[in-house]
């Protein structure tokens, strides 16, 4: 596999200088505003001085609002558009699961998506309410949400692909994510968007049209006296829902009645992307007042959302014949509110400038369910549940301060910051309604009950939260940091930093890190650095109970329940709470730079990562499900999962970018190319602990399936290559996406899916300064992943996996246009 994706790459790059696209880079230089920012731009990496990209001790990217807006990204989302010109970040999609099929995670550098901090404006940002514990990729994860944050708003995304706990606090192992929001004045820009999937879905055989996609927006800019700003805007987005499902082959796990045998070959489900609606509003506020300078910002969204869940057959313990004669399929509702705000001072005393800051974050989803049903209620169950509510909150507040040195420790300018943070966080899940996770004592008639069994209990395709599963947690944390950068000679700059934080439920922990940047010659640069990092596991971690469905061991749907670390589950079964994630990072690259139109950069990391935080494999054996049976909430219970430390890591890699400017007399042509490749293996398992050793001796707490999350789910080698031609009036581009094999593996079966490749297009004209048009397509050449084989697509139904990188929904065709005032 990796030969063929070899010749892929080598053709990428070739496609590079000859056709193109547009990517991201990590130098700010001078060129169309499409891709990066013009001029001097200050970016994270440090907090003692202000740079451009070009002069970090570290790699950092920057990728500008105008180049994310038109990448085509489906939906206008913004973890979408990052993924499709950032190849070390990617944006899995996934359908059928749950919760996740809602919110999605981000990646960056392969890593897990909560081991990236995100800030906004340079403050941190809080966390989704929701722990992402039914997908593939980042499974068991509790992360950012980018897809709160309106596209429309973003100026840029710097991503600095470094650890940096010392530099940012705890979630900085696989680097950091600032999103910079709009801060344009004396103009207003109104734009609308629409696009739709149209492909040929070869497991049907048909030519479909669905997934219809229609955005919206409005952004205006005030000047404020004294130099001051006020930007502010609103968007909107509806998302159709799209279908890939194969023909159902009836599962042979289920009773082979007349009834279910129905339904063989005709289309029971739905895979793809959930239908969305999605409102957004921001401001970026900016004040001078006397010697004071006044800021704020703040971001709000509100998305509702519904699901698919997999098929319930008639005849099944999953249904009510009286209620369904010909079964269902459940719709899963996601009603998510987000919002973040900020507040905050500058100044400067002597040669001090300071910037105090206070900012609140909330995030809060509603989850359920409608065409379902609770079997174990019987006929009287209701078709519509509320499945429970989760809310996450934050607050911070930082005081910082900086100056220069004009002679620091070695007779040179240098730059020292020092800063405190204070931040209160709070996790709450709330219940469902009662009938979400009952147990009723609806049985089933004789002759189906010698077929099935008993009914299964809960909302089918989103069990409730019972109250049990409840909680309202906090922590309080305190940090303080200082950082040092020096030049130590001509051409050696270096930096160290340390940050002690202090968590009421967790301890002390200290971290650093040392950077070195030597300008070898006026061209050539080379970068270093070392660091260690730190990770407390999220409240929601902590706290996250609730009862779901998976598969046996041999590929059937069994009843299954995740337990918290202090439930009575856990207790019984020895598990221990738990722990901090830790890491030691390094990298190491140069940058080139002949000349202000060609750059090329190169970096290699490597990132361990002790005591990781991950879910368990599902724990089926009857030994332990006897064991666990007379304890609450085991009911009906078939297999169990938690979270543990059981694993430590370590991810290798690097990263290649280059970029060329080429000015004409008719517009200038601009080539980008960007690879990048991270490899995860696990260096240790854990012991398992307590009584679960002696019920199940040489039990594997990490499973086939888990070690697959972890090393091979998500590709090795992404590859970006691009080509923007930009005249007076018109401008065109096309983009070459390249992505390695990947593998998925259940405890019944794997398959590696090969290679995978997809081509983007855009044709934009400019009417005047005021007026611009664009028309494109993602996936031009409608390409698809490969097939999963009868052993893997749950008999039929689930003809692609979703964990492909080139997603299954196949070409999407789109115009966008927008007026300026």
């Amino acid at each position: 596999m990796i030969g063929n994706f070899s010749r892929l790459a080598i053709a990428a790059a070739l496609a590079s200088g000859a056709t193109g696209g547009v990517s991201a880079q990590s130098e700010a230089r001078p060129s169309d505003d499409r891709q990066l920012e013009l001029g001097p731009v200050t970016v994270i990496g440090s907090r003692a001085r202000a740079s451009t990209a070009g002069q970090t001790l570290i790699p950092v990217d920057i990728v500008s609002g105008e180049a994310l807006r038109s990448s085509g990204a489906v939906g206008n989302e913004l973890g979408e558009a990052l993924a499709l010109v950032v190849p070390s970040f990617s944006f899995p999609r996934q359908s059928n699961s749950v919760t996740s099929d809602h919110i999605r995670a981000a990646q960056l550098r392969g890593m897990n998506p909560d081991q990236v901090l995100v800030l906004v404006n340079g403050k941190r940002r809080h966390l989704s309410a929701v722990v992402n514990d039914n997908t593939k990729i980042g499974k068991g994860s509790n992360a950012f949400d980018f897809n709160t944050i309106p596209l429309s708003a973003v100026k840029r995304v710097e991503i600095m692909r470094d650890g940096a706990s010392a530099l940012y606090g705890s979630d900085a192992i696989a680097g950091v994510i600032n999103i910079v929001l709009e801060d344009d004045i004396g103009s207003t820009r109104v734009g609308i968007s629409h696009g739709l999937h149209h492909s040929r879905v070869s497991p049907i055989g048909e030519t479909v049209t669905d997934g219809h996609s229609t955005g919206a927006w409005v952004n205006s800019g005030l000047a404020l006296d004294q130099g001051g700003f006020l930007s502010f805007g609103l968007e909107a987005n509806r998302r159709g829902a799209t279908n890939r499902a194969g023909l159902d082959r009836v599962s042979p796990f289920i009773p082979q009645t007349e009834a279910n045998l129905g339904f063989r070959g005709q289309r029971t489900h739905r895979v793809g992307d959930p239908d969305s609606d999605a409102l957004g509003a921001w401001f970026n506020l900016e004040r001078p007042l006397g010697g004071v300078t006044l800021y704020g910002f703040g971001t709000a969204t509100a998305r509702d959302s519904e699901g698919a869940a997999v098929y319930r057959y008639p005849d099944s313990k999953q249904n009510v014949q009286a209620i369904y004669p010909d079964g269902y399929r459940p719709v899963t509702i996601g009603d998510n509110e987000d919002a973040g705000l900020a507040f905050g001072a500058r100044h400067a005393s002597g040669d001090w400038r300071f910037d105090h800051s206070i900012s609140a974050g909330y995030n809060r989803f509603e989850f359920g369910v409608e065409n379902s049903l609770n079997p174990s209620l019987g006929p009287d169950s209701p078709t519509r549940f509320d499945s429970g509510t989760f809310t996450n909150s934050l607050l911070a507040f930082s005081s910082e301060a900086n100056r220069r040195l004009q002679r620091g420790p070695f007779g040179r300018p240098s730059h020292l910051a020092v800063g405190v943070n204070y931040r209160l966080e709070r996790f709450e899940p709330e219940a469902g309604d009662f009938a979400s996770y009952a147990a009723g004592e609806f049985r089933y008639p004789e002759a189906l009950a010698e077929l099935v069994g008993l009914p299964d209990i809960g909302a089918q395709g989103a069990k409730g939260l019972s109250p049990d599963d409840t909680a309202d947690i906090d922590r309080r944390v305190f940090g303080a940091f200082s950082e040092l950068t020096a030049q130590l000679s001509e051409r050696l700059e270096a930096s160290i930093a340390g940050r002690y934080e202090h968590y009421d439920d967790f301890g002390s922990t200290v971290t650093g890190k040392l950077s070195l940047r030597h300008d070898t010659t006026q061209n050539l640069s080379l970068r270093a650095s070392l660091s260690n990092s730190f990770r407390a596991p999220s409240l929601a971690q902590l706290a996250w109970a609730r009862r779901d469905n998976t598969f046996s061991t041999e590929g059937g749907r069994i009843s299954s329940r995740l337990v918290s670390n202090d439930s009575a589950i856990a207790r019984a079964l020895g598990i221990p709470e738990l722990d901090e994630e830790r890491s030691i990072n390094f990298s190491a690259g140069l940058v080139w730079q002949p000349d202000s139109a060609l750059r090329v950069s190169a970096d290699v990391f490597r990132i361990e990562v002790e005591d990781r935080i991950t879910l368990s494999g599902f724990i089926r054996d009857p030994a332990v499900i006897g064991f666990i049976a007379p304890l609450p909430g085991a009911e009906g219970v078939e297999a169990i999962s938690f979270f543990t430390n059981a694993t430590d890591t370590r991810t290798e890699g690097g990263e290649l970018l280059f970029s060329l400017d080429m000015p004409g007399e008719r517009g200038t042509w601009r080539i980008d190319s960007s690879y990048a490749y991270a490899r995860t293996k696990i260096t240790d398992t854990a012991t398992p602990p307590g009584e679960l050793t002696t019920l199940v001796p040489g039990i594997d707490l990490v499973g086939v399936e888990e070690r697959n999350t972890i090393e091979t789910a998500t590709p090795r080698h992404r590859w970006i290559s691009s080509v923007e031609w930009q005249g007076r009036a018109w401008s065109f581009s096309a983009r070459l996406r390249a992505y390695s094999s990947v593998t998925r593996v259940f405890t019944f079966a794997q398959q590696e899916f090969d290679d995978q490749y997809a081509l983007d297009v855009e044709a934009g004209y400019r009417f005047g300064r005021q007026w611009r048009l664009s028309l494109g397509a993602s996936n031009l050449t409608d390409r698809y992943p490969d097939q999963s084989r009868e052993a893997n697509d749950f008999f039929g139904n689930f003809a692609y996996d979703p964990i492909n990188p080139i997603g299954l929904n196949g070409r999407f065709v789109y115009a966008r246009t927008e007026l300026s005032f």
